[in-house]
């Protein structure tokens, strides 16, 4: 009898603890870590801030042949590091930056080259005073009709790329751009660059997203051939292509009046954008166009032109700058 009490009791108890309120254990939040440069024209005092409300597990940095990883403490009762900065000077900016982020909460966030994400106004010469500007035609959607001419910020997911008119060679000696091979068939394919030692640049795609080499179409295609002494003054984009941010047309116009190119205006895009529909593009006073930038998917997203100085000659570190390149790894669309 008393046994039997006791047993049921036992019981009881069970159900008592079994209906006991559970404790509160802490959630993660579940956004993914963020890499943010924060670059001026006076790199002093310019950071890249790495964010995670979540927390940092790992940061994994790899600047040309040095590597570095930090771990970070992820337990749900220590002191999770959620922000972490570090100084640009610290870089060596003529090599790729790459950075990996692992979040407290599993997420990950890769850059394959920070150089590349930003400064979509101006470009600083690595260890010089040089300041090149930038400007570009972003493409818009032919169903959007209200879009803003102005949407540059527009999210871009292609490759992003930049090719100047002096490229050092596989020699390693610079050389002039003299012929701009023009790619453009319904919509604005690209451009191939043409330099006087032999080798060529797309201004777009090396490889496909599977990794096969990348080939520009273009029925309406033509060739910009470029004399000694005879700048680019003019870049025309037109910015509706198709229905998908895609650029329409390109044409480019030579200091001796030369001009060539497509830009596939037609009544149906001309009644709605009217002369919104072309971009044009100009160096500012005292510059002149050294070369072009932009975002290429399969075709092309977003064309521009830098500039610089008209008398001052880019320093030999500016042809080494992977902000300054068209470098396209063939697994890009993994870690884009």
């Amino acid at each position: 009898m008393r046994i039997s009490t006791i047993k049921q009791r036992s019981v009881r108890d069970v159900r008592r603890r079994r209906r006991s309120k559970p404790s509160a254990i802490p959630k993660r939040s579940n956004d993914t870590p963020s890499i943010t440069p924060h670059f001026s024209e006076s790199s002093e005092n310019d950071t890249i801030v790495i964010d995670c409300k979540a927390g940092i597990a790992q940061i994994t940095i790899v600047n040309g042949a040095n590597s570095e990883t930090a771990t970070y403490d992820c337990s749900l009762s220590g002191q999770n590091t959620k922000s972490v900065s570090f100084h640009r000077l610290d870089f060596d900016e003529s090599v790729p930056l790459r950075l990996e982020v692992l979040g407290c909460n599993g997420r990950v966030r890769k850059v394959a080259n920070v150089w590349q994400m930003v400064c979509r106004e101006f470009v600083q010469i690595y260890r010089s005073n040089i300041v090149l500007r930038k400007q570009s035609a972003v493409g818009t959607c032919t169903r959007c009709i209200d879009e803003s001419d102005d949407d540059d910020d527009a999210k871009l997911e292609g490759h992003k790329w930049a090719v100047l008119l002096n490229e050092k060679g596989p020699d390693g000696k610079l050389s002039r751009a003299n012929t701009i091979d023009l790619r453009v068939g319904a919509i604005l394919d690209g451009a191939v660059i043409y330099y006087e030692d032999g080798h060529k640049t797309p201004c777009g795609l090396h490889y496909t997203q599977s990794g096969s080499a990348h080939y520009f179409g273009g029925g309406n295609s033509q060739k910009l051939h470029i004399p000694p002494g005879v700048d680019i003054v003019k870049v025309e984009v037109k910015l509706s292509g198709w229905d998908h941010k895609i650029l329409g047309g390109i044409s480019m116009t030579l200091s001796d009046g030369t001009k060539a190119g497509a830009l596939n205006t037609s009544w149906f895009t001309g009644s709605i954008f009217g002369s919104k529909d072309i971009k044009v593009l100009e160096a500012g006073p005292g510059e002149k166009i050294v070369g072009f930038y932009g975002s290429s998917s399969h075709y092309t997203e977003e064309f521009g032109i830098i500039t610089a100085p008209e008398d001052v000659d880019l320093p030999p570190q500016a042809y080494d700058m992977p902000q300054l390149q068209n470098v396209q790894a063939r697994d890009w669309a993994k870690n884009k």
